[in-house]
C-alpha cells in the first residue's frame, strides 16, 4: 500500500483591511456609534479609524457597520495575515 507524502494544504489566515474614503464621508457618525472599538470622530464629525487591520472576532461588526454607512464611505478588503517571521537556521560552519 503506497503512502502519500504529500503535505495538507497550508489555509492562509486572513485579516480585514478597513479605510473610510473621506471624499464619500459626509459625517453622518453612525460608523463610530455602531463601532466604537475601531471607529472614532474628529472634531468636525468626520470618521478616523482607530486602526486599519481586524480580526475574525470583529470581522461581522465591521462588515455591517460598512454595510450601514449611508454614504458607503466604508471599504472592506480581506486581505492575507502577515506571517510570523522566518528566522533562517544559523549553519554550524557559520558559527565564530
Amino acid at each position: 500500500m503506497a503512502v502519500s507524502r504529500t503535505a495538507p494544504a497550508a489555509t492562509t489566515a486572513k485579516r480585514l483591511r478597513v479605510r473610510v474614503d473621506p471624499i464619500r464621508c459626509t459625517a453622518f457618525g453612525f460608523c463610530a456609534e455602531f463601532c466604537p472599538e475601531l471607529f472614532t470622530l474628529d472634531d468636525w464629525g468626520y470618521a478616523w479609524l482607530k486602526q486599519r487591520d481586524v480580526d475574525g472576532r470583529a470581522e461581522a461588526l465591521v462588515r455591517e457597520t460598512a454595510r450601514l454607512c449611508p454614504r458607503a464611505a466604508i471599504l472592506v478588503e480581506e486581505v492575507d495575515a502577515p506571517a510570523a517571521p522566518v528566522t533562517p537556521p544559523v549553519h554550524a560552519s557559520r558559527q565564530r
